[in-house]
This record gives structure tokens, sequence and C-alpha cells, in this order.
């Protein structure tokens, strides 16, 4: 058992994130980028990471990251100006409603927040959130604590992903996407190599017991796995094809993107855009049978 707090504990604390922030910031001075991409790719994945040849599909993210930095992946990884290039790129009836946006912790409190389902997150990180279904069951004490340490911290600084540096961070309420049983609905994630959507992974019951499955753009169940368990064959959605035209049109610019998409009563919703899933760092496992086929998905040729 490691007696290092987890992310979890930090996000939590006012002293233990003050003293992680500056400690990755002094981690920032002293190691490039570079550096950081090469040793922890050597530690997850147990081999050299080769940023003159690469070959596989994480060496390729590697590369990107640190040679494919352009201000428009700053405004996409922006969960706030986002809405404004989605809006001018397929229009805002695709945007999930925003509620608020707050500029400090204290702002959160529950007089402010609507009286209906909303998540709370941050413009300038990932996966830190807060659904809120009942307001009364929400410790708003700690919430305050959590957004406070997410405002102060600079999410590059923890994988090196170019694009959150020059965020401002803010506090945003959406509205909360859930069906008529109360769930929140499949999260589709399109796999877009210069807009061209090659493979799709739905993320299905994020909130019990969560699975993933990747499917082609016929719908067939390949196999692959990423962190999670695969699940039960599901239904082609309706909106498929609408929403590969919608990526197509958010990706065309980007050698590589993952735009996020989700559907409820036959409406599709956006999501997000990411440059690098897993900050690069994410093994696909498809025991080999699709490796070489992923790999060569991203050319670097455009860039010589």
């Amino acid at each position: 058992m490691s007696i290092l707090p987890n992310k979890k504990q930090i996000d939590s604390s006012y002293i233990l994130s003050f003293f992680f922030r500056n400690y990755l910031k002094l981690h920032n001075l002293f190691v490039s980028d570079e550096a950081y991409a090469k040793k922890r790719y050597k530690r997850k994945f147990g081999k050299e990471l080769d940023l003159k040849n690469p070959k596989t599909f994480m060496e390729k993210m590697q590369w990107l990251k640190l040679h494919n930095q352009k201000l428009i992946q700053t405004t996409c990884a922006d969960k706030i100006a986002v809405r404004d290039h989605v809006k001018d790129k397929i229009g805002e009836e695709y945007l999930i409603p925003l509620e608020r946006i707050f500029s400090k912790a204290s702002e959160v409190i529950p007089e402010n927040i609507p009286n209906f389902s909303v998540i709370i997150k941050c413009s300038h990180n990932s996966a830190a959130y807060t659904i809120v279904k009942d307001k009364s069951k929400i410790d708003w004490k700690k919430e305050r604590v959590r957004f406070y340490n997410s405002l102060k911290q600079n999410y590059y600084e923890q994988a090196r992903e170019w694009q959150y540096k020059d965020i401002s961070p803010k506090i945003l309420v959406e509205k909360l996407l859930v069906d008529k049983y109360g769930n929140i609905p499949n999260d589709y994630k399109l796999f877009c190599f210069d807009g061209v959507t090659k493979f799709i992974q739905v993320d299905i019951g994020r909130q019990e017991n969560p699975k993933r499955n990747f499917y082609d753009t016929n719908w067939k169940l390949l196999p692959l796995r990423l962190n999670l368990d695969n699940g039960k064959d599901i239904p082609k959605p309706k909106s498929l094809d609408l929403m590969i035209e919608l990526a197509y049109k958010l990706s065309e610019d980007f050698s590589f993107a993952r735009v996020d998409f989700y559907t409820l009563n036959d409406k599709v919703y956006f999501g997000e855009i990411t440059f690098h899933p897993g900050s690069g760092f994410g093994y696909y496992d498809s025991n080999g049978v699709l490796d070489e086929q992923i790999d060569s998905y991203i050319s670097l040729e455009k860039f010589k």
C-alpha cells in the first residue's frame, strides 16, 4: 500500500494541493517536456520512446504533443471557449446548456446552483467534476475546497499537454444530460484522423459498473480494450452518421482528435475535443490484432 496521498486526497486538502502544485512547478523547471515524456513512456510501456522515428500510436501521440502545437488546440481544450468554436463549426444546437460560470470557488454554493440536475467542472482540466442531482446531499464546503484547489492548478504541469497551459481557469455549471430513468447517456468518442472517423469508443454505464466498447464505423465490435472491461454489444445509435459528419467538421484541421458526443432522445450533444487521450500513455489492447492498423492511422509525413 502506498503511503503517498492519491489525487482525491490532494484535491481535498489545501495543504496537500499547495505542495503538489509547487512540486510540479519545480519539476517543470528542471525536467523538459521531452525528458518527461521519455521517462513516463518507459515507465508505462517498459521500452524507450522513439521520437526520431515514431511508429506506434502512442509514440506518435507523444511526438504530436511536443511538435504540433496550435493555438486552436488551446481554444478547443478550454471547456468555455470551445463552445464558440463548436457554434461556428456545426451550430449551437449541439451544445449542452450552460447554466453558470464562476471565477471563484466561493461562488460554489447551493443558492447559485439551479434546482435541477447539473454537472460542475472546471474549464481548464480533465476528468474532474461533480454531479449534482440533489443539492441537499452535497457537502458544499468540501466542493469549494476541491474547486479552489483545481482553480490554482495548471493542468499542463500534470501531464505536459501544451494546450492546457494558458487556459484561464473558471468553473462552469452545465445541465446534466439524463434519460427518463435518471441515467447518464452513453458517451460516444470518435477517433478522427485528418477528420475521418476510424473507430469509436463507447463508455457505457459510467455511474455504476462502467464498461467500454470499441466499434468501427460500420458498428462492428472491435477486439479492443482500454482500462475497462468490454461490455455487451449495444445497438448502433440512430445518429451515428450525423455524429461522424459533425466530428469531421470539428476535427478536419487536426492530424488526430477525439471528438465526443452524447445522444439523448435522438438529439446529439457535443461533449469535448481531446487531442491526446490519456495524455498519450494509454494502452489500447487488441491482442495484436489491430496494433499495426491503429498505428498506421496517424501519418507524420506532412510535418517533415
